[in-house]
């Protein structure tokens, strides 16, 4: 629209690049916490297999003694895996918060331009029909417009 300019249009666009860059950390976050939960999946798949050969009769015993070892230091993984996931939820958490103020800031902006526009808008029409009445008055008093 000819003759408007939003004042606070840097702002906009610097509120708009704060939010794609805290949207991108939460992506991240989240992605982190899925390889986190497919680490998880994958050792207790590795458990399973485990059992599975502990269950088998024909095992001699040094091998049940190294699978038991390897089972201790798979469930040693899988705590320390979900030490990591609660960690990573929580900041997952913590930067859901932040993306959604930056996601506040940034409307609240959107919003104060929309209402600039509005009554810059109306006050274009105003103008506009003020300048038509006096036309309209030049005319009915048989005049022209010079």
């Amino acid at each position: 629209m000819k003759g408007y300019k939003f004042k606070f249009e840097k702002i906009l666009n610097l509120r708009i690049r704060q939010e794609e860059q805290e949207e991108d950390k939460y992506l991240l976050l989240k992605k982190e916490l899925n390889d986190i939960k497919n680490r998880i999946n994958s050792i207790k798949s590795d458990k399973e297999e485990v059992y599975d050969q502990l269950r088998d009769k024909e095992n001699n015993l040094a091998l049940n003694i190294s699978l038991r070892k390897y089972l201790k230091s798979l469930n040693l993984k899988i705590e320390r895996a979900k030490t990591e996931k609660a960690a990573k939820k929580e900041k997952v958490a913590k930067q859901l918060k932040v993306l959604m103020e930056k996601k506040k800031e940034r409307k609240t902006m959107e919003k104060l331009k929309e209402k600039e526009i509005e009554k810059f808008v109306k006050e274009f029409f105003k103008a506009e029909q003020k300048e038509l009445d006096e036309m309209g008055r030049h005319y009915s008093m048989g005049g022209r417009l010079t």
